[in-house]
C-alpha cells in the first residue's frame, strides 16, 4: 500500500512518456500568469526520483490549485526545455512566474527541501 503512490506516479510518467508529442512540445506554451512547476524526469534516473515523487505528492495534496498548473518534462522527449531552463542533470523541478525562475531544485535533494522550497513559492 505504501508503494501505491510511486506506482501512480511510475505509470503516469511512461504514459506519458510514450505518447507521441514531438510537434506538442515544440509548440508547448506556459502559462506566464500562473506561478508554474515544472518536474524535470529522467527514465534513466528513477531511483533518484522518489524523493520528488513523494513532494509532488505532498504539494498536490496541499496546494491542489496551485499545482493544477504542473507540467512534466521527459529529458529524452523534451531535451530543447532542459536547454532552455540550463537544466543538466535529472531530478529537477523549476517553479516559474512571469518569464523568472522562482526556484531550482535539481539532483539529490530531500522531499522535506523540496516541499519546503516549492511551498514558499506556490502559496
Amino acid at each position: 500500500m505504501k508503494g501505491l503512490p510511486y506506482i501512480f506516479i511510475f505509470s503516469l510518467l511512461l504514459l506519458s512518456a510514450s505518447c507521441n508529442n514531438n510537434q506538442a512540445s515544440k509548440k508547448m506554451a506556459f502559462n506566464r500568469n500562473v506561478k508554474q512547476v515544472i518536474f524535470f524526469s529522467d527514465e534513466k534516473e528513477l531511483g533518484q526520483e522518489a524523493a520528488y515523487y513523494d513532494a509532488l505528492i505532498e504539494l498536490k495534496k496541499n496546494f491542489p490549485k496551485e499545482m493544477d498548473h504542473m507540467m512534466v518534462l521527459n529529458k529524452s522527449k523534451e531535451k530543447d526545455y532542459y536547454k532552455s531552463f540550463n537544466v543538466e542533470k535529472s531530478p529537477a523541478i523549476i517553479v516559474m512566474y512571469k518569464d523568472q525562475m522562482m526556484v531550482k531544485i535539481n539532483g539529490s535533494a530531500s522531499k522535506n527541501q523540496i516541499i519546503k522550497n516549492v511551498s514558499q513559492i506556490i502559496k
